[in-house]
């Protein structure tokens, strides 16, 4: 099924995808992210953020995807020690001497290619695979027959932009942020001048485009061949990145997608399928008054959707309760088996608890990624279990599930 892959620019925005339902997110640490401008992560947020992003069963890839001078060497080479030891996924890259240096220092890290180094053609993408490179992220320029081309040509991961910003420059080539005021977007420091409004005859605002949104077309895209759907947006709010990984969810559900959500959410004049259908014409657009009108009203309500655990695991669960042997629960969760003890049952003076009271309590997975897909429960008549064994006998099941699937997901 094709990734959902979530910005994360802070530890809170981390939560929001989390709890949101993406398969992946992408992060930027202290130095070399391509968004300098957002909180991002120290080394402690990050080793916290994976471990977390693990034992939801989620992958993460860390940017280290702006080009590097010769005197950041030393500071690349903590990076990306620091990195390898949070134990992210794979890292991403658009210098191919830093690309270089992480296949010497961390091997076991997975490149993927940013969208920065201009990957447009399997010939390209062979390149990258060749230079070490386990997935390249396409540049937004491309049309949907495009990337069939890559996809069909050669066997490496691709990720594709399906909703954010727009850049009016081909991805990674743009110096005019540079140029006007000494902010480089390949240095993470982009000033968003192209927002200004550049007049062409009478018409006005020339160099700024609406955001791209292919949130209805990501069936297509998974047909394509297309690996990953990438959200932009690091510099976006908890609240964006939790309504827009939602509806990428939705969509890959066959059900219904909220866009006059995401336009309330965040828009420029609605939204534009970019190079994707080739429709030109509707590209341009900018933030109006109107554009941001209910969008604080609507994020206030969307606030409170990501505050807990999306319930991403279904468990088949049986507990046996004997009289004279410890309590046993055991979860089956996909290819992940889970199995707990708790004390003996005490023998029932005035109340039995029978095997009804003893599913309930095992099923509330409240404040977890789990919930009961079906309870098998054999109890003896005549027994006594106190709700607090009951609690930790589950608890323990839940703790034990994570620690597995987070070992399973390291490996991703």
């Amino acid at each position: 099924m094709l990734e959902i892959l979530a910005p994360c620019g802070s530890p809170e925005t981390l939560n929001a995808a989390l709890n949101a339902g993406a398969d992946a997110v992408y992060l930027g640490l202290s130095s070399f992210s391509a968004r300098k401008n957002a909180v991002n992560f120290t080394f402690d947020d990050l080793k916290a953020g994976v471990k977390k992003a693990h034992r939801y069963g989620v992958k993460v890839y860390a940017a280290i995807n702006t080009l590097v001078f010769d005197d950041e060497i030393k500071e690349l080479e903590k990076t990306v020690i620091q990195a390898k030891e949070a134990e992210v996924n794979a890292v991403i890259v658009q210098d191919l001497g830093a690309a270089k240096i992480i296949k010497k220092l961390a091997p076991e890290l997975k490149l993927h290619a940013s969208t920065q180094m201009t990957v447009t053609s399997a010939s390209g993408a062979e390149f990258a695979k060749k230079y070490g490179f386990t997935r390249i992220v396409l540049p937004r320029e491309l049309s949907l027959e495009e990337i069939k081309k890559i996809t069909s040509r050669t066997d490496i991961e691709t990720e594709v932009f399906v909703h954010g910003a727009l850049c009016v420059c081909v991805s990674g080539q743009c110096l005019l942020s540079a140029v006007i005021g000494g902010r480089s977007g390949n240095r993470g420091l982009c000033a968003q001048p192209c927002r200004l409004n550049y007049t062409c005859g009478k018409r006005e605002n020339v160099l700024s485009l609406k955001d791209l949104s292919l949130i209805d077309e990501l069936k297509r895209l998974e047909k394509a061949g297309v690996t990953s759907a990438k959200i932009e947006g690091r510099m976006k709010r908890p609240e964006y990145v939790e309504a827009v990984t939602g509806q990428c969810k939705a969509a890959l559900n066959g059900e219904k997608t909220d866009i006059g959500l995401l336009k309330t959410v965040f828009s420029r004049s609605g939204f534009t399928k970019g190079y994707f259908d080739e429709s030109f014409s509707e590209m341009s657009g900018i933030r109006r008054k109107e554009d941001a009108e209910g969008s604080e009203e609507a994020l206030k309500e969307i606030r409170g959707l990501y505050r807990q655990p999306l319930k991403r695991y279904k468990t088949d669960i049986t507990i046996i309760a004997k009289k004279d042997a410890p309590l046993y629960c055991k979860a089956v969760c996909g290819d992940i088996t889970s199995e707990v003890y708790g004390e003996i049952p005490q023998k029932a003076i005035n109340r039995n608890t029978g095997e009804k009271e003893i599913s309930d309590r095992i099923n509330k997975f409240g404040g977890t990624v789990f919930e009961a897909a079906s309870i098998k429960c054999i109890a003896d008549k005549g027994i006594a279990i106190p709700a607090a064994v009951l609690n930790g006998l589950r608890r323990s099941l839940a703790e034990q599930l994570e620690d597995k699937i987070e070992e399973k997901t390291k490996k991703l």
